[in-house]
């Protein structure tokens, strides 16, 4: 029977990932409330916030308070761009036409991810010089605490704005009909750019807040990307508490499967709790009805 620090110690590092995967799958909650899309590159934002901030911070010497503001502009701007010259012309022509465009960009932005920052890992700098947290022999880092409050502060901050916020209902109403949305004022083709410049933006920082933790390199999006979508599935598509809850759920499995199963079969799993789940609650632990729920 393990002891307790062990078993604590891996809850911290379940914490870790889950905090990863919430991050991920609460962007993908983002571009999906929207636009009604999951968004199959979300990995590779993932991945180009970590090694911007480590351009930024490393090759440029910038402080972190300029460093991560810039990421997050510079992820904000390419996920307009991605959504006016990519997603905008074949939205309307069908689920598995935009599927197939999202993997494709996903592909086509690790093919320009390589030559820009190679195939070696890139790690950023901690965010503090704290030291780490004991609790009972296990010991949780400083950064580690930043990323799970990071996570539950873009969650609280996404619940407000999408509950009582006149942009984030006017988005809620945009993306459920948007012929209705129009008619009042709504500009509808506005606001779906700006879910998809947030959601952006939301993976890149999951990205950036991850690299003082993982060696971050050009093709390291497409597992937690996956993982991630899990948690929103297991969540329900559109809820953020359940990306929220699923990603955390999905992160501590993974780490107690790893540590006392074997590392060799956690992915199959984690898909094969997917599958049990999915057939038991297909709409998610909280529903896909669309309504604005949290």
């Amino acid at each position: 029977m393990p002891d307790i620090t062990v078993l604590l110690q891996t809850a911290f590092s379940g914490l870790t990932l889950g905090a990863v995967y919430a991050l991920i799958a609460v962007s993908l909650v983002m571009v999906y409330k929207v636009s009604k899309i999951v968004c199959f590159a979300q990995g590779e934002f993932f991945v180009i916030g970590g090694l911007t901030l480590a351009t930024f911070t490393n090759q440029l010497g910038w402080p972190l308070w300029q460093a991560l503001p810039a990421t997050l502009a510079i992820a904000a701007l390419l996920g307009m761009v991605i959504e006016r010259g990519v997603i905008r012309p074949v939205r309307h022509e069908g689920v598995g036409t935009v599927i197939v465009m999202t993997i494709a960009l996903s592909i086509s932005l690790q093919g320009i991810a390589l030559p820009i920052w190679g195939r070696e890992a890139h790690v950023v700098p901690p965010f503090t010089g704290l030291p780490p947290l004991e609790v009972l022999g296990a010991f949780l880092s400083a950064q580690v605490i930043i990323v799970i409050l990071i996570a539950l502060a873009v969650f609280a901050a996404l619940w407000y704005f999408f509950e009582y916020s006149l942009l984030g209902i006017a988005m809620r109403a945009a993306a459920q009909a948007p012929i209705g949305a129009r008619l009042v004022g709504i500009s509808v083709s506005r606001l779906t750019r700006f879910g998809w410049a947030s959601g952006v933006a939301l993976g890149a920082l999951a990205g950036a807040v991850i690299a003082p933790l993982l060696f971050v390199s050009y093709s390291a999006g497409t597992l937690p990307m996956v993982k991630a979508f899990i948690a929103m599935a297991v969540g329900g598509l559109s809820s953020t508490a359940g990306a929220l809850v699923g990603g955390f759920a999905i992160g501590l499995m993974e780490a107690y499967i790893v540590g006392f199963v074997s590392s060799e079969f956690a992915d199959a799993i984690v898909f094969l709790f997917l599958i049990g789940f999915l057939l038991w609650r297909p709409n998610g632990l909280f529903g896909t009805d669309d309504k604005g729920g949290m």
